[in-house]
């Protein structure tokens, strides 16, 4: 298979010259955005571990953060903020991937965490609706909207989405929940945020001593979610 698979568009010319060629590349590949400011410690590490149980071709996603015009942890906390208000909804905007597309992959899929489970459902909004197939869509910790979720399951250009919620560890968040109780959780997710211990909604996101593990057995269940 060609390392950048195209498809491949002809028009109808209004004279007799040859019909030109439109040429668009199809997404392949396997991308992962971590959490707010997605520049985390837990980030590569995970990559490896995703590349180790088997899904190759995986690159890290680096669009969307506040943390390139505002840098460090302020950044980061707009991140959040953006979470909470704004594309936990469906956003009808341009939601492009600008690199890695040409992956010598079979499969499209898009992995997020936390703030980045809502710009991997954009993403995978954005392009399915534009025709092309999304093979998985892994939500880890989303706090998405519900009615948005719900898009998203129903679309036939999206093969899977699977849903990973941390509630048995302790997150107050989980995917389709209200505004009120992700607002109610704020507290909690603060008093985890600096404790730095890898509890609640941080479980897969601070490094701890069982880091290692918990980042396996992760990609162990989206592996056996499908993903390649």
């Amino acid at each position: 298979m060609s390392s950048i698979l195209e498809q491949v568009a002809s028009t109808t010319p209004t004279t007799d010259k040859e019909p030109v060629k439109l040429k668009v590349k199809v997404p392949r590949g396997t991308i992962y955005w971590g959490g707010a400011g997605l520049n985390g410690g837990y980030v590569q590490p995970q990559i490896e571990a995703f590349r180790k149980a088997g899904i190759k071709h995986i690159w890290v996603g680096l669009t969307n953060t506040a943390t390139k015009v505002m840098g460090g942890e302020f950044g980061t906390i707009v991140d959040a903020i953006r979470a909470g208000l704004i594309i936990r909804y469906e956003d009808e905007g341009p939601w492009t991937i600008e690199s890695g597309m040409d992956q010598p992959a079979e499969q499209f899929n898009l992995i997020g965490y936390s703030y980045g489970s809502l710009l991997a459902a954009q993403t995978a909004n954005f392009y399915s609706k534009k025709g092309f197939k999304v093979d998985n869509l892994v939500l880890i910790g989303s706090p998405i909207e519900k009615e948005f979720l719900f898009k998203l399951r129903a679309y036939r250009n999206i093969g899977k989405v699977t849903v990973v919620d941390l509630r048995e560890h302790g997150d107050p968040i989980y995917a389709g929940m209200p505004l009120t109780e992700l607002t109610a959780g704020v507290p909690k997710l603060a008093t985890d945020m600096l404790a730095n211990k890898g509890e609640g909604h941080f479980y897969y996101g601070h490094v701890v001593s069982d880091s290692q593990r918990r980042w396996t057995d992760l990609a162990k269940k989206i592996y056996d979610a499908g993903l390649r």
